[in-house]
């Protein structure tokens, strides 16, 4: 039963930040083609845009440092030898599809792209609903209670 546990994934065959960058990249294409936009007044929306890809990519490499720390392996198609509490996992069991999102909400402001912030929900449920709850229902298989503790302590996105 053990090596079993040892062995079993989350089944995630899709790779998360593809699932994010075709989400975005087709709201970029239907921005593109009914060509919108930010008031012009929104120039300040680029500096956001800059802070949000800056915050977000700063989290995922956080996140990609713990991960190699732990030594377990990040990619959500393999098996998990250990459990990551602390850093940003301590206030966010998902910190690094936060981040993701906030790169593409970050990119949608910098190239003044408003209908692609349209799409941003459909990036948010198919992490939520095809790679999260297969990772949250691998998690508690293979570490029963101690994830079941660590759900109860730790909100799913902030």
């Amino acid at each position: 039963m053990e090596k079993q546990k040892k062995t079993e994934t989350p089944g995630v065959r899709f790779p998360p930040p593809l699932i994010v960058l075709v989400t975005l990249l087709v709201g970029l294409g239907v921005d593109t083609i009914f060509k919108t936009g930010f008031s012009d007044q929104a120039w300040w929306l680029q500096f956001l845009g800059i802070a949000l890809v800056v915050l977000g990519l700063c989290l995922n490499l956080w996140c990609a440092v713990l991960y190699r720390k732990a030594k377990t392996n990040i990619l959500p198609n393999t098996a998990d030898s250990n459990l990551i509490e602390v850093g940003p996992f301590a206030w966010s069991r998902n910190p690094i599809y936060l981040g993701m999102l906030l790169v593409f909400t970050g990119i949608c402001f910098i190239i003044n792209a408003p209908l692609a912030l349209l799409f941003l929900p459909l990036s948010w449920l198919a992490l939520r609903f095809y790679v999260i709850a297969r990772e949250e229902a691998y998690l508690e298989r293979r570490f029963g209670d101690e994830y079941r503790s660590y759900q109860s302590r730790v909100r799913r996105w902030i």
